[in-house]
């Protein structure tokens, strides 16, 4: 499975099939144009599966409500299994895609004037779509301008990865703005907001597990991820690794840009590089539990807590829920959750600290309202729980002591045992798996590609 789509470098003759302007693709682009109608329609990129003949097409359109995502491409049956033999379907993916706003006079500066296409006389959104230019170049498609849709995608290097990314991100040596996001904006009468929402989305082509909706209120199977698995629990806390060696890059993208700072699990220390790295561990991460927190039923109640080194930026906690669980369902705290998690690779890589757990997870036993624990780590403890060097004569103990807290643990008279499962990134953490046995959770322990696989959806 992989991507099909224009980009400004030339394909080699290997990669023809991923040229969206090769032949074979264009009665697939026609097709899909004619049925769409007089709206336009700006593809975007394919997903082409090993059983289709022609890739499922995702383009750029318009509804009433200003700028949709539409796909066109063999439909689904009912048990989640191609048609091709049935006629092109086109459905409506994510509807109110924002516009760039227009800057207003006192914004400008000095001899600045305002864009053309933002005066009064200026085209209608159908020719701000039509002069929009969704090629890539070094895995991205190109900024956005003033009017122009909210969103900017980028890609890796094998063409397998799909994130949208900050739709205005500035180049090295320019001025930042305050659009940090690719967002959805639903406008009322005369334009006036009346909905913002950013827009977080990474997927893996080459995957075909389907994460499933819960539909209605408490309904619904386990939810599973590549962090995180089975959670079935309504009153349950996440305790996830905030650490530098999150920077980790898992895919790189294709050429390079702007110097950054990633940490590297070889050398065991950071390292700047100009080469585009299309997802870090960190994105991955953010990524899932923006999945997880979007999907949980309003009736779970939940808590978040990121560890690294006491005094660095990402040892802290949701405000929300410092005091205790927080349901999701509740006036703007599911926004507020998702909020918080992306703010996880805000700062500067090597502010994140170190890999100190020990506040984080003793929290989650002493709330005794909670009663499933998930807890994530790319690295060993930089220190043991009393401060002495860490080794593997530290294993068995911490997970005793641990495991140790549940004796006689009650919430309102009843006894509750926490039950802690756990997943160890990159590495075997013998401590974890021995801690989810003890407590009756599991160990999970993934890679590179287990984030791959366990990421994407069927298109």
């Amino acid at each position: 499975m992989h991507l099909v789509l224009n980009r400004t470098e030339a394909f080699t003759d290997e990669q023809s099939h991923i040229n969206l302007n090769d032949n074979r693709y264009s009665s697939l682009v026609s097709d899909c144009k004619e049925l769409v109608g007089e709206r336009p329609f700006q593809p975007l990129f394919g997903v082409k599966m090993v059983e289709l003949n022609q890739p499922v097409l995702y383009g750029m359109s318009t509804r009433s409500g200003g700028f949709t995502i539409e796909r066109c491409g063999a439909p689904l049956t009912p048990d989640g299994k191609y048609n091709e033999t049935a006629n092109l379907f086109l459905s409506r993916v994510i509807d109110h895609i924002g516009a760039i706003p227009c800057r207003k006079e006192d914004e400008l500066k000095e001899g600045e004037s305002l864009a053309s296409v933002c005066e009064e006389d200026g085209p209608d959104k159908s020719q701000i779509l039509n002069s929009s230019d969704f090629t890539f170049t070094q895995g991205k498609t190109p900024s956005r301008t003033e009017r122009q849709p909210a969103l900017r995608i980028e890609t890796d290097s094998n063409f397998k990865l799909v994130k949208f990314i900050d739709p205005t991100a500035s180049e090295e040596g320019t001025e930042e703005d305050n659009i940090t996001e690719s967002f959805i904006n639903k406008l009322g009468v005369g334009d006036k907001e009346v909905t913002y929402q950013p827009l977080y989305f990474t997927a893996f082509a080459r995957a075909d597990k389907r994460v499933e909706n819960f539909g209605e209120e408490g309904v619904g199977g386990p939810l599973n991820g590549a962090f995180f698995q089975n959670i079935t629990s309504s009153n349950v806390r996440f305790v996830i690794d905030g650490s530098g060696s999150m920077s980790a890059c898992v895919m790189w993208g294709d050429g390079y840009g702007s110097w950054r700072t990633f940490y590297d699990p070889n050398l065991g220390r950071y390292r700047d590089t100009r080469q585009i790295c299309a997802l870090t561990r960190m994105e991955a991460l953010i990524s899932e539990m923006t999945m997880i927190l979007e999907q949980l039923p309003n009736n779970t109640k939940v808590g978040l807590t990121s560890f690294s080194s006491k005094g660095y930026g990402n040892n802290k906690e949701w405000d929300a829920s410092k005091d205790g669980l927080v349901r999701l369902g509740d006036e703007n705290k599911r926004d507020s959750a998702i909020q918080f998690v992306n703010t996880l690779d805000n700062e500067k890589v090597t502010r994140w600290g170190g890999t100190d757990p020990w506040n984080a997870i003793q929290k989650a036993f002493d709330d005794t309202e909670t009663d499933t624990l998930y807890l994530m780590s790319d690295g060993q403890p930089n220190r043991d729980r009393n401060g002495g060097s860490w080794s593997s004569r530290d294993h068995q103990s911490t997970a005793n002591f641990y495991a140790n807290e549940n004796d006689d643990r009650k919430y309102d008279g009843k006894d509750r045992a926490l039950i802690v499962n756990t997943t160890s990134l990159g590495l075997q953490s013998p401590w974890l798996e021995k801690l989810s046995e003890l407590t009756q959770g599991y160990y999970n322990q993934i890679d590179k590609n287990s984030l791959e696989e366990s990421q994407g959806s069927k298109s």
